[in-house]
């Protein structure tokens, strides 16, 4: 809860008033200390006391000259006296309040009262404004607070140090003019926080974004942020606060791990586990048209029993660039060992798909002769297609795979379309599979 401590001076004053001081009620939390003297100059300096307020009789005692330097410029003045039109200007304008002497005996209470509760209610927003600037300040996050123009009225420290700039050099600023770009970019919308801008506008709620600003030295930023709306007393929207935290290395280093959790460690194709999510979603929006080429190196465990392990992972690294330059268009993956899947998200015609493939042989069978190791290498492949929905993946790799082993078993280290073999695999199976 809020306590406070009013330090009030009373000089030269009645004691019909410092009766009134003495008598009012003081506000709940608060103390209040009393100093009454017969004039400024019987006290020391008290701008390290913090004096709330000093009421003055100026008839008695008009010497304000060196108010400020006694006292301090937060310190509030009451001017006390019976001949107001004869004060100056200047005293006037320091002066909070004035108040007559004589023929108001009866309202020194009230004068008092109101004093009081307003000087209280000083130190209470003070109190209130401190602890938010407090917390602005300490938090390691980008804090601002803009009108619905775009202008940055409060920002804190870290926002500063984020833009590499004064805390005078950005307030009362605008995007563009904090970031360091151009008010053509600005204009044109992108990575300038525009979007949720708008967004907060459209439907004023807190709301958490991911955004992007350009930052003319650091380039493009990753930023989470929050937004919430400020209102006005008659509530209407007059502008928002925002919250942000610098998330790109967080972003990079989750999307390295990401990565690393999609792809095979050696060839740094996709691997089985993200074969089939990429695939799965890839046929859930755009259709069910798929083509697997299911692939196998022939003669692998004996160039891995003869010549070691290190040439084996040579010739799967040098078969997935193969695969990468014969289909650079479409998703490869290495789902196992030796085994490799090309899918293609149509059904090409078998002519072109065809050329391709012999063009793999035709690089492959180059690589594999170049060295003494890997001329007992070959591949074996099956293809199967189709272009119903209904047909699922497992069922696709099923026939690819029936495929691939025909190859394997009638004409090793050449390709098998599924369509060619599919009444005698199911004659082999004895069963009516529904074939799309």
């Amino acid at each position: 809860m809020f306590r406070c401590h009013l330090l009030v001076v009373m000089a030269g004053m009645p004691e019909i008033a410092v009766r009134a001081m003495k008598g009012a009620d003081i506000p709940a939390n608060c103390q209040m200390e009393l100093e009454v003297v017969d004039s400024l100059a019987a006290l020391p300096s008290m701008a390290e006391r913090k004096c709330a307020a000093v009421i003055l009789n100026t008839d008695a005692d008009g010497d304000t000259e060196q108010f400020d330097a006694q006292f301090g410029p937060d310190t509030r003045l009451i001017i006390c006296s019976d001949k107001l039109d004869e004060l100056s200007p200047g005293k006037i304008a320091r002066a909070c309040r004035v108040w007559p002497l004589k023929g108001i005996d009866k309202y020194w209470p009230f004068f008092c009262q109101h004093l009081l509760e307003d000087l209280y209610k000083q130190k209470e927003l003070w109190h209130t404004r401190n602890c938010l600037q407090t917390v602005v300040d300490t938090m390691p996050g980008f804090v601002w607070f803009k009108d619905m123009e775009g202008h940055h009225l409060k920002v804190n420290q870290a926002f500063c140090e984020m833009v590499g700039k004064d805390m005078a050099e950005v307030e009362g600023k605008k995007h563009y003019e904090i970031w360091g770009i151009s008010p053509e970019q600005y204009a044109e919308g992108e990575y300038v926080c525009l979007e949720t801008d708008a967004a907060i506008a459209a439907n004023p709620k807190p709301t958490l974004f991911q955004e992007q600003v350009l930052h003319s030295k650091l380039g493009l930023r990753q930023l989470e942020t929050y937004k919430a709306p400020i209102f006005d007393e008659d509530g209407k929207m007059i502008g928002n606060i925002g919250v942000a935290k610098d998330v790109t290395d967080e972003y990079a280093n989750k999307e390295r791990i990401l990565l690393l959790s999609r792809t095979d460690d050696l060839t740094r194709l996709a691997n089985r586990r993200y074969f089939y999510q990429f695939v799965d979603h890839h046929r859930s929006h755009s259709g069910g048209a798929l083509t697997l080429c299911y692939m196998d190196l022939d003669q692998f465990k004996q160039l891995n029993d003869t010549f070691g392990h290190q040439y084996g992972d040579a010739a799967l690294m040098a078969v997935a660039e193969l695969l990468q330059n014969a289909f650079p268009k479409d998703f490869i993956a290495r789902i196992g060992g030796d085994e490799f899947i090309v899918a293609i998200f149509a059904v090409p015609e078998r002519k072109s798909l065809m050329y391709k493939l012999d063009q793999l042989y035709k690089a492959a069978r180059e690589f594999f002769n170049q060295d003494i190791s890997f001329r007992g290498l070959g591949m074996s492949i099956g293809v199967a297609s189709t272009d119903q929905a209904a047909v699922t993946l497992d069922t696709l790799l099923q026939r690819s795979d029936d495929a691939l082993y025909y190859s394997k078993e009638h004409c090793r280290g050449h390709y098998t379309f599924y369509e060619d073999i599919k009444e005698e695999i199911i004659s082999r199976r004895g069963n009516g599979e529904n074939n799309g």
